[in-house]
């Protein structure tokens, strides 16, 4: 298994009476399925929203979104990194290579495989068998986050296996990001979110 987490400015071991600023408590961890072949992938889609994850089970009508001002911040973040390293974006229903799953946690406690009612508005032939699972690694479980936490899975539409389970290839979470002012924000969101990639040089193409 292959992971990589930094503090996005400052480590909380080098403030002993406590961070000054909400950007030191700032921290980034991706992970990676080492077998896969991702410079072999040309394009990406994107969701056009971000959905929060506030518990376990959902329905499509239940579904909660993020502010479009912040969903828009963080989907721009996204965009901009992946073409960046030579991905196209596509429309989801053009067979993307990749199609990106950006969501915020609202939640304490979440386990990474969070129910996969929040996707069925948008993830082209959804059906309800479908699910997801990590192919040569495991992902964290995802405890004690601070509200408005970033996770992104870059999922395989076109790997669905036999149980109707579809690969995570690579994730990333950025801890804590939608808190302070929307200036703050826009640029913590550019630091963290730029951090998850860069540090993930094997997405390069």
């Amino acid at each position: 298994m292959a992971l990589a987490a930094v503090a996005a400015v400052s480590f909380i071991s080098c403030a002993p009476d406590g961070a000054d600023y909400v950007d030191e408590l700032d921290i980034v961890y991706t992970n990676y399925s080492e077998d896969y072949d991702f410079k072999s992938k040309n394009t990406f889609a994107l969701p056009t929203k971000i959905p929060k994850i506030t518990g376990l089970q959902t329905t499509n009508t239940e579904v909660q979104f993020l502010d479009e001002q912040y969903s828009q911040i963080l989907l721009r973040e996204i965009k901009d990194n992946l073409e960046f390293l030579g991905y196209t974006e596509v429309n989801a229903l053009d067979e993307p290579d990749f199609i990106i799953l950006p969501a915020v946690i609202q939640t304490d406690n979440l386990n990474f495989y969070y129910d996969w009612g929040y996707w069925n508005w948008f993830y082209p032939g959804w059906n309800w068998g479908w699910g997801w699972y990590y192919p040569g690694y495991y992902p964290p479980v995802v405890t004690n986050v601070r509200s408005g936490t970033l996770m992104m899975q870059m999922t395989v539409p076109s790997e669905i296996d036999a149980s109707d389970k579809i690969p995570v290839v690579w994730t990333g979470v950025v801890n804590g990001l939608l808190e302070g002012s929307e200036n703050s924000i826009a640029t913590r969101a550019k630091s963290t979110i730029d951090q998850a990639f860069k540090q993930s040089t094997y997405l390069a193409k």
